[in-house]
């Protein structure tokens, strides 16, 4: 009947296997059902929709599988993992430039598997990062690209002229200078970090993930 929508139940809370339901995602599977905001027992986050949780197709994460099959310790799986930090996790340092400008994940990449699958068709190694063609678009594979860190760097809209000592850099330049990575240079600069406790903090893997 036109005009009747159908009632969502509100998941909320509530438990699936290894899954805890944080909130509703902020986009739709393609067929039109809800999606839901999910965190693994194992740490990571998800994206799952509710038929799947309710039906018990999706327990986790997908944790268990890529375990078994020696994904979890690829760089492949840290950027799709820190991409969905970023988007869904609202505790991330990140979270507010993306996640909270309301950016999002396509439900294709729910799965690592699928992400994986798209990221080797289109051209991935390890010497490339992620990054999305219009910057205030989400994360699809028509909006995504891998790209060279150091050439893409010098051409970024956000890459300001840096001083310290008495020299000027641009990000890229203070990166290699400081044996840093572009993107913790990048991530700390958006938190408001001055160059001297940037340069002083040591890395961790979750800073230098475009």
């Amino acid at each position: 009947m036109n005009g009747v929508h159908k009632l969502i139940k509100d998941l909320t809370g509530e438990r699936f296997g290894k899954l805890i339901v944080l909130n509703r995602a902020l986009s739709n599977s393609k067929s039109g059902n809800a999606r839901w905001t999910c965190r693994c027992d194992c740490g990571s986050f998800t994206t799952v929709t509710g038929s799947k949780l309710i039906n018990k197709h999706t327990t986790s994460c997908g944790c268990n599988k890529r375990t078994a099959n020696g994904h979890s310790t690829e760089r492949l799986f840290r950027i799709w993992n820190g991409m969905k930090r970023r988007c869904l996790n609202e505790k991330s340092d990140n979270y507010k430039w993306y996640g909270g400008r309301g950016i999002s994940i396509c439900s294709e990449w729910d799965e690592y598997e699928a992400f994986r699958s798209w990221a080797i068709k289109a051209g991935y190694s390890d010497a490339l990062t992620i990054d999305r063609i219009n910057p205030n678009g989400n994360y699809t594979p028509e909006n995504c690209k891998w790209v060279d860190i150091k050439a893409q760097a010098n051409n970024r809209n956000n890459n300001h002229i840096l001083k310290l000592n008495g020299e000027t850099y641009t990000i890229s330049q203070f990166a290699e200078k400081y044996r840093i990575s572009y993107w913790t240079v990048v991530n700390r600069l958006k938190l408001g970090w001055d160059l001297e406790r940037i340069i002083r903090t040591p890395e961790r893997s979750v800073d230098c993930l475009g």
